[in-house]
């Protein structure tokens, strides 16, 4: 028999535990999480029971969307010493498990994100007064966030206390004016802010952060290759909300008949609210929509909404 080449010789050596968490560690930086969870796998055959290879495992399958697969890497390592409790209350959250996970929240310590999380759950359930309670929580710990700020004000709006948002957001340091807002780029809170406004009945600056919101919604859409069906699927409640605005402004006195011949909106409006509440989309922390009306075109051009 010819002796082994050098490179197959090399083939052959094991990876080392050392090289694995190099590789691991790469895959992770790049947000290659698919990648990441093979990896781990592969340190967990060299080093069973691997503590930190699970939890890179458990949260390479969360990144990666991939609920079930880190539900079920939890409930393999489940004699392993590792607290899984955020992780699990995380993923039933995913799932739209809303009521497993808020169970699993009681007697949790309350970590600025363990509060974030309640407060997102909460606020799924409609418990609007318990979402608050756990935004009021949370800021004692000081968490600067503009995701957090965005779901504070969609809170507020949907809680009833459209009026407190301006004034809750200043002290905050959140400047919402519509020059800040273009710098910011970010349509949720150019969107709940303008429902603010619509609440405290300034209808000409909620206009300019409506036609704002619409503007870098579309653009960043675009961005992500969507057709122009899916645009206006995506954008449909917030078209109905600056159509209720320019009615009220007499801008567009035919704001509601200029809705009325497009098939495809009312369709997207229905199908819109039908397939969130289904999936149970909030988040991945952008901003929420809430309603109880199926007559999704007068429910959205009679009140604000938040999306």
């Amino acid at each position: 028999m010819p002796p082994k080449s050098k490179a197959a010789a090399a083939a052959a050596e094991p990876v080392s535990v050392e090289d694995l968490f190099t590789s691991l560690h790469r895959h992770i930086q790049a947000s290659e999480f698919k990648q990441a969870a093979e990896v781990a796998d592969q340190v967990l055959k060299a080093a069973p029971g691997d503590e930190d290879a699970v939890r890179c495992k458990v949260v390479a399958h969360i990144k990666a969307d991939e609920i079930d697969k880190a539900l079920a890497a939890m409930r393999a390592a489940e004699r392993l010493p590792i607290d899984f409790s955020f992780y699990k209350i995380y993923c039933y959250y995913r799932q739209n498990k809303l009521q497993e996970a808020l169970d699993l929240l009681r007697g949790q310590e309350e970590t600025a994100a363990i509060l974030q999380l309640e407060s997102q759950i909460l606020y799924r359930l409609g418990r609007m007064n318990d979402c608050m309670n756990s935004y009021k929580k949370l800021q004692k710990f000081n968490v600067d966030s503009m995701d957090l700020k965005i779901n504070f004000i969609a809170a507020l709006v949907a809680a009833g206390r459209a009026s407190e948002v301006q004034t809750t957001m200043k002290a905050q340091k959140v400047n919402l004016t519509t020059r800040a807002l273009r710098d910011t780029r970010r349509f949720e809170l150019a969107y709940n802010s303008a429902c603010s406004l619509i609440e405290d009945k300034k209808y000409s600056e909620a206009e300019e952060q409506l036609d704002l919101a619409k503007r870098i919604g579309k653009e960043e859409l675009m961005v992500e290759d969507c057709g122009e069906d899916e645009i206006e699927y995506e954008l449909a409640p917030l078209s109905a909300q600056l159509a209720y605005v320019q009615q009220i402004l007499l801008q567009n006195p035919k704001g509601l008949k200029k809705l009325r011949p497009s098939i495809n909106m009312c369709a997207a409006l229905d199908n819109w609210i039908d397939s969130w509440a289904r999936k149970g989309n909030m988040d991945q922390d952008h901003g929420t929509l809430r309603t109880g009306n199926h007559s999704i075109l007068s429910a959205l051009l009679v009140q604000p909404q938040t999306i």
